[in-house]
């Protein structure tokens, strides 16, 4: 079978580290051929090939890289994108089934079989989003690729003739769009503000700062709406300076305790880790701050995170984990960064009085903290009878609607 696929030679130019029809050439050939299925491709972590054997040995790596695709995809066109990306386009003549399944095999091959260069045994692992039989196949391989890396599959396919909730359409990208809109008018106009919800127990007032966006109507938006968009469009940490900033300045001058909420992205991005270190020191609330981690996968194993956590431990600063029981929680991660609080999921806490799981759960992450000196805190305390069963497992703080509500910084009596 012969590739039915054709591009126009004076639309593009062929890569030199490849030898592929570049990115011009693949948005030509997508928009004067009858492909009607698409996988892009990403090769996960590719800075680190450069970073420990030198962009010489990169190079070489994305050209056995572009060879095993020719050879797995002998029907389809393969395009290089530029950096770690890559394109398979396929017309009507290969078949859904056999290009699912040569997809299936690259992936295992990549997998399984690693590039040998200077004595040195390379795996590469690649990440795939594939999009069969729609009007616009770049848009919807590029949310599939996109919804992988989301959810942390290796793959994931759209097929116009499956029914899956998740595809991307003119709105809901259009959506996205306003949304990031919205986020970057609101950093521009002041628009984010510092709630804060009290901690019970303790004999110094306690309060974990939040963050909330008011909508250009005075209306209160929770952060469960933006923050995610916020990420995709890189203001993530825009939104973090903004709370430190807010936060730290409010409790400079007050005896009450106080947290703010930070993410493995947060740690990572030198100049926000320099500009909290920074607001640490001149606004001298080291003592009275507990950083939440909001758990990541393996945070603990980056050098920055415990870099980090160190220097501002030096400070007074306390550290607690945020969400602990669910996800990526394990007794493990807690020692090695040094925490000073657990704080219990309130999933847990929500269903301590109505599970026997979870209240198990409970009393083993409150016995695990008591031996090896942390304190504990309940979230989502809601009703006396969840509060009474927290005290009877010995947690230390309690969090919830049972007490208050997250309310602006100005509005708290301290």
């Amino acid at each position: 079978m012969k590739k039915e696929i054709k591009y126009e030679l004076t639309y593009g130019r062929i890569s030199p580290i490849t030898e592929l029809p570049d990115r011009q050439r693949f948005l030509n050939t997508l928009k004067h051929s009858n492909a009607n299925k698409l996988a892009l491709l990403n090769v996960n972590g590719f800075w680190n090939f450069n970073h420990v054997f030198g962009y010489a040995v990169g190079d070489e790596i994305l050209k056995i890289i572009s060879g095993r695709l020719q050879k797995r995809f002998p029907h389809s066109v393969v395009f290089h994108l530029g950096g770690d990306n890559f394109a398979v386009l396929a017309g009507k003549e290969v078949g859904k089934e056999a290009f699912i399944q040569a997809i299936n095999a690259c992936m295992w091959y990549f997998g399984y079989s690693p590039i040998e260069i200077e004595e040195e045994k390379i795996y590469v692992a690649i990440r795939m989003g594939v999009a069969i039989d729609y009007v616009d196949l770049f848009l919807n391989a590029e949310f599939a690729i996109k919804q992988a890396k989301r959810i942390g599959k290796d793959i994931v396919v759209y097929d116009s003739s499956s029914v899956t909730l998740c595809r991307p359409t003119h709105s809901s990208a259009r959506a996205d769009l306003e949304w990031q809109k919205a986020i970057r008018q609101a950093l521009l106009k002041d628009r984010f503000e510092v709630y804060a919800q009290g901690i019970q127990g303790g004999k110094v007032k306690k309060f974990e700062c939040l963050v909330r966006m008011k909508s250009t109507n005075g209306g209160v938006i929770s952060p469960y709406h933006f923050l995610e968009q916020a990420k995709r469009a890189n203001l993530y940490n825009s939104i973090t300076k903004v709370v430190i900033e807010k936060s730290f300045a409010f409790f400079a001058d007050k005896e009450a305790e106080f947290s703010v909420n930070l993410t493995l992205s947060d740690i990572l991005d030198q100049e926000t880790a320099n500009f909290i270190i920074e607001k640490i020191y001149a606004y001298a609330v080291g003592s009275r701050l507990t950083i939440e981690l909001v758990e990541s996968e393996h945070i603990e194993n980056h050098p920055e995170v415990i870099a980090f956590l160190t220097t501002i431990k030096q400070q007074g600063v306390k550290i607690a984990i945020d969400d602990f029981g669910t996800g990526y929680s394990n007794f493990e991660y807690v020692a090695k960064l040094q925490a000073d609080f657990i704080k219990i999921d309130g999933s847990l806490i929500r269903n301590i009085t109505k599970n026997a799981t979870h209240r198990a759960v409970v009393e083993a992450i409150v016995t695990f903290a008591k031996k090896v000196g942390m304190e504990t805190v309940a979230e989502f305390v809601s009703d006396f009878d969840i509060y009474e069963a927290c005290q009877e497992q010995k947690i230390d703080y309690f969090q919830g609607y049972l007490w208050n509500e997250p309310q602006p910084l100005r509005k708290l009596k301290l």
